[in-house]
């Protein structure tokens, strides 16, 4: 095998396919959709509790209910006009308190948090394809599931959210198990920013939907399941998600070579592009004592952990401090808590293909380039967050701007920085790597909620400025290690030098390593 300018040489037959129009490039938009959904179970409850929560459930809590919660909270005079317009709603139903709610936003992180490592292996054993739609079927179901049991104990709710998160917990792991095998390096950056923008963009549609939702109400004497708009935001996403399910076991596939619909001439071009890459088998075991004391590994561990803290932060919260700081009603809310994912999603998608072309030009190195990214999207959102700190509803406009601004840059990090560099160092291992570390920075999903609850209990503007610095701190504490431990290049125990050499001179030991027997589909993973 050679490789030419457009594309390689394989027994002296041309392979070239180029990703406009490809079969790859389909499931990358599925895989799309996929993450889109599941984001948007995720994250919808953050706006949509807002409009099924009675705000005297508050107040019932309070040590003292005498007080007037205008004057105790502080609010401007030119902004008590805005009070007027949050009044209780119809669909406002349900009597969970402040720190219930914070529960009920986390509980998704403790499910979260337990499937990260088991997931690495279970995609190993029965494939990504049937995984992922397994994964996005369980989340689907206890999606639709929960405005039937949001009346009856708040432990219910939780249970289904804890499942749902147990679910989700699985995709990276699985995402990155099949782009190991369908993905050419050289695209590696480009393919895998469409699942990484469907955080983005199910945030953005959830935020909205919520909003939307939240405005009608049927009549009373329709049955509790079916009254209140915000469970037809339940029902719309949970089974969009199962008819999802449906469509991927359609059309993907483990590999390419196992894929009914894929062009023979695609094939061979991916085929081709892994024989260059040096590789493991993907059976060979995982390395835990190198891997754990990896340069590499920690950086992942530390940065990831406090970037996701501020996410899990900005996706959980801030549709509350919109509500309790900023004042506006619950469809303002929907739209303006969309608007920083809105430009999330464009900056993913466009600077996915710019770290690829940077790379490729050779105007910085992998490590730099992954550096630059990963700096960009979390020094803006740290920046943003701190003079958000200082602001208050008289500046409301200026909020939500500098909110854009810090979440839209912060796509940077998720097309560039330590989520696609996860891939550069640790090869094959990818997928144990990134389950491992995401399983530590899923603590903060399930802190951030609870913390930001306690520390904001009285809904002043003076308790949500130390909640919004203690975001901001940790976005930095992200950015400061990422730039001194990030290593871009494959790490010495995810390398097999030796049998890459029988791959660079053996074409057939590639197919080898592709063509899986059907009852043992192990799918495989490059490097950098």
């Amino acid at each position: 095998m050679t490789k030419t300018k457009e594309g390689y040489t394989v027994n002296g037959t041309e392979a070239k396919a180029p990703l406009f129009c490809s079969f790859r490039l389909l499931l990358a938009f599925l895989a799309f959709l996929g993450f889109f959904l599941c984001y948007a179970q995720r994250n919808g409850l953050s706006v949509s509790i807002v409009c099924m929560v009675d705000p005297s459930a508050d107040n019932l809590t309070s040590s003292d209910s005498n007080t007037d919660p205008v004057i105790s909270r502080n609010i401007p005079e030119s902004c008590k006009k805005h009070t007027d317009q949050n009044d209780r709603t119809e669909s406002q139903v349900l009597f969970w308190p402040k720190t219930t709610r914070g529960t009920i936003l986390g509980s998704f992180y403790w499910g979260y948090a337990l499937t990260q490592i088991p997931s690495s292996v279970a995609v190993n054993i029965l494939g990504p394809k049937r995984f992922l739609a397994i994964l996005i079927l369980v989340s689907s179901a206890a999606t639709l599931l929960v405005p039937l049991v949001s009346n009856l104990h708040p432990a219910a709710v939780i249970l289904l959210r804890i499942v749902a998160g147990a679910a989700q917990g699985g995709l990276w792991p699985t995402i990155f198990r099949f782009w190991a095998t369908w993905a050419p390096a050289s695209e590696r950056t480009t393919l895998l920013s469409f699942p990484s923008s469907g955080p983005s963009m199910g945030t953005i549609v959830s935020y909205m939907m919520g909003g939307f939702f939240c405005e009608f109400s049927f009549s009373s004497a329709m049955p509790f399941i079916l009254r209140f708009g915000w469970t037809y935001f339940f029902y719309v996403l949970g089974g969009l998600g199962i008819l999802w399910s449906i469509f991927w076991l359609f059309l993907a596939s483990d590999t390419p070579v196992l894929n009914k619909h894929i062009s023979d001439n695609e094939r061979d071009y991916i085929q081709a592009c892994k024989a260059a890459e040096k590789i493991q088998d993907t059976r060979t075991k995982t390395p835990w004592v190198p891997m754990l004391r990896s340069q590499g590994f920690w950086c992942i561990v530390v940065s990831m952990f406090f970037c996701d803290f501020g996410l899990y932060a900005i996706w959980t919260v801030i549709p509350q401090y919109m509500d309790e700081v900023l004042l506006f009603t619950n469809k303002e809310n929907g739209i303006y808590s969309a608007l920083p994912q809105i430009g999330s999603f464009i900056v993913v998608m466009l600077s996915g293909g710019l770290a690829d072309l940077i790379i490729k030009k050779k105007y910085l190195k992998r490590v730099n380039t992954r550096k630059l990214f990963h700096g960009v999207g979390t020094l803006a959102p740290a920046i943003c967050l701190l003079l958000m700190s200082f602001l208050d509803c008289e500046s409301r406009r200026l909020a939500v701007t500098l909110l854009f601004v810090g979440v839209a840059l912060n796509g940077f990090m998720m097309s560039g920085g330590y989520v696609v560099n996860v891939g550069d160092f640790s090869g094959v291992h990818s997928g144990v790597v990134f389950g491992v570390c995401n399983t530590i920075s899923s603590i903060g999903g399930f802190c951030a909620p609870y913390i930001t609850g306690f520390i904001t209990k009285n809904k002043t503007a003076g308790e949500w400025k130390l909640a919004l610095m203690l975001y901001a701190a940790s976005f930095l504490i992200s950015a400061v290690a990422f730039s001194l431990l990030a290593r871009g290049e494959t790490e010495p125990w995810a390398r097999d030098d030796v049998h890459d050499e029988k791959i660079n001179y053996d074409v057939d030991a590639n197919k080898e390593l592709m063509e899986i027997k059907a009852s043992t589909v192990v799918p495989q993973s490059q490097v950098a």
